[in-house]
């Protein structure tokens, strides 16, 4: 629990994210408890295989696998990734204090989805999203044979 009790702190590591720590509201860990209790039911027969306590770890916070298999577009298989446009996105900074850059999918619409970056990370995915855009017009640019 944060200090002031008003926020669920989770820690953990992904393999491709690094250290993470997740905030969730505290009225919001009801449906937390229950969104992770039907993650795990669907994961109980790779825990009867020998699990463990990794898979313990791994099922406490769902991991960007679980939670992109519960979203539609995702394929479910680690090396195939679905894509959507959306129809619109806003990016903001988080004013609750927490220093975060907040990405919102499809804002105010249905199926909208959010990320929250670190300062740093947002500037690199700006970076990349500038240099990928930067490439492809280019590429228009060049006339054809």
């Amino acid at each position: 629990m944060s200090d002031d009790k008003k926020e669920f702190i989770v820690q953990t590591t992904g393999k491709y994210t690094g250290a993470l720590e997740l905030r969730f509201a505290s009225d919001c860990v009801d449906d937390l408890i229950a969104a992770l209790t039907k993650v795990r039911g669907g994961a109980q027969p790779a825990a009867s295989h020998g699990g463990g306590p990794a898979l313990a770890a791994e099922t406490a916070v769902p991991g960007a696998e679980a939670a992109a298999q519960a979203k539609p577009g995702a394929t479910g298989k680690a090396d195939e990734v679905r894509f959507e446009i959306p129809k619109n996105c806003t990016i903001s900074a988080d004013t609750s204090g927490r220093g975060l850059v907040l990405f919102i999918l499809n804002h105010r619409l249905e199926g909208q989805a959010g990320y929250a970056f670190s300062p740093d990370a947002a500037k690199q995915l700006a970076g990349g999203l500038t240099k990928s855009a930067d490439a492809l017009l280019a590429q228009r640019a060049t006339p054809k044979d």
